[in-house]
């Protein structure tokens, strides 16, 4: 398969009070087309400074891009200009954000909303873009589309905002859809028809999708690969069946330990111990030392490397440094 999104090496600090604090470390992935690739992590873990940073939307924030290429499509982002970039956002590479309300503006209605991306890439005239409009809202699910055209946010339940940001997102057809946390704040009932919209709409479009969640259901249920995020860094990756059926990172198997089992009975549910360390106070050695049921004193002392254990699976662990199949993936 051809690699629609390649993140290499990529560092995005935050500069405060003339102080340098990191939040993504040398994260590397691949997406490829047509696909779901997951990432998941605790809150703090560097996923929506990652989904950002690809989208070049730090420019109004402390935060910049330190180190690192993202090729997207054969280009590399971090060469094209802010205009440039501009025209690629919307129309081939779109990103759903985690709160809707947030997101859409408050006082335009829903059609001039998706109008104007339609209307802006496409070059749709006025009725052609209200009929694509439409049909996009159609698409994901939304009856009465024309009378939710004329409709304002506040006037929507939270389902039927993020069922709106998704037929915005893929009104042009992207090559690739940033999803980040699309199920946030949203009942169960109603996060499994987004998840089943969003998967509908990739199949229909051919769309490739980052998605990245705390969610390991969504990922489960969703995703074809998966990378697990840890204080910047990619601690785990690889597909879902074989991260589920046999992880291989410390804070993989903590993550799948905490979630509950039907059927089996549990006085208390398994949880890690202690927070995801401030990146201010990232430590010299593994940063996961602390919390790990496993640390032994080389952890305290060097980072491990990323390293190949298994057809397309790596982890960053030396607990697995005897298994490895061949030599790093990358330096530390």
């Amino acid at each position: 398969m051809k690699p629609i999104l390649s993140v290499n090496q990529l560092r995005t600090s935050f500069f405060v009070n003339g102080k340098e604090i990191p939040a993504v470390d040398g994260v590397d992935f691949t997406i490829n087309e047509g696909e779901i690739l997951g990432i998941v992590g605790e809150s703090g873990s560097g996923k929506s400074v990652t989904s950002l940073s690809i989208m070049k939307l730090l420019k109004d924030t402390p935060g910049k891009i330190v180190g690192g290429s993202i090729h997207f499509d054969g280009k590399d982002l971090l060469d094209l200009s802010e205009k440039e970039v501009r025209e690629l956002r919307g129309k081939e590479i779109a990103m759903i954000f985690q709160e809707p309300m947030t997101s859409l503006n408050p006082v335009l209605t829903i059609g001039n909303q998706l109008r104007e991306a339609i209307k802006k890439h496409l070059k749709y005239s006025r009725k052609k873009a209200d009929e694509h409009a439409v049909s996009m809202l159609t698409q994901v699910g939304i009856s009465r589309a024309d009378e939710i055209l004329q409709q304002y946010p506040h006037q929507l339940s939270g389902g039927m905002r993020q069922r709106v940001m998704i037929a915005m997102a893929m009104s042009c057809s992207p090559k690739l859809l940033i999803a980040d946390e699309p199920t946030t704040a949203l009942d169960v009932t109603i996060q499994a028809q987004i998840l089943d919209v969003m998967k509908d709409m990739q199949e229909k479009h051919g769309t490739s999708i980052l998605l990245i969640t705390h969610d390991l259901g969504v990922i489960a249920e969703t995703c074809d690969r998966v990378a697990v995020m840890y204080a910047g860094r990619i601690v785990e990756q690889g597909s879902v069946y074989d991260l589920f059926d046999d992880p291989k990172h410390p804070y993989t198997k903590g993550l799948l330990e905490s979630i509950p089992r039907i059927g089996k009975r549990q006085e208390r549910l398994h949880s890690i111990q202690g927070n995801v360390p401030m990146a201010e106070d990232w430590p010299a050695g593994c940063k996961f030392a602390s919390r790990c049921p496993f640390v032994f004193d080389k952890c305290l002392k060097k980072e491990p490397p990323l390293l190949n254990v298994g057809e397309g699976r790596t982890s960053r662990c030396w607990l697995n440094e005897n298994e490895r199949k061949e030599e790093q993936v990358y330096e530390s």
